[in-house]
């Protein structure tokens, strides 16, 4: 099995964040690289409808925070898919 692509990342407070999968797909996946350890965190879903979905492994987050990082990570998304 290929292992997914690596869209880009983002910084959200501390964490550095990578999101990965295809950019014509309908999911990325996120996983923290900074701080030690790497550390899977979710996924978004339905990215190409009206109402994509994130999905955290753990809900430590609140709902400020899962909100900026579901609108940074469509936007990763969204610059993979133009810019191929």
């Amino acid at each position: 099995m290929n292992e997914p692509k690596i869209l880009g990342q983002f910084q959200l407070e501390h964490r550095t964040i990578q999101v990965s999968g295809d950019a014509g797909g309908g999911t990325v996946w996120l996983q923290r690289v900074h701080p030690d350890p790497p550390m899977a965190l979710g996924c978004v879903v339905e990215l190409g409808s009206p109402t994509p979905r994130l999905r955290l492994y753990r809900a430590e987050w609140s709902d400020t925070i899962r909100d900026e990082a579901k609108e940074r990570t469509i936007a990763v998304w969204k610059t993979a898919r133009t810019t191929g």
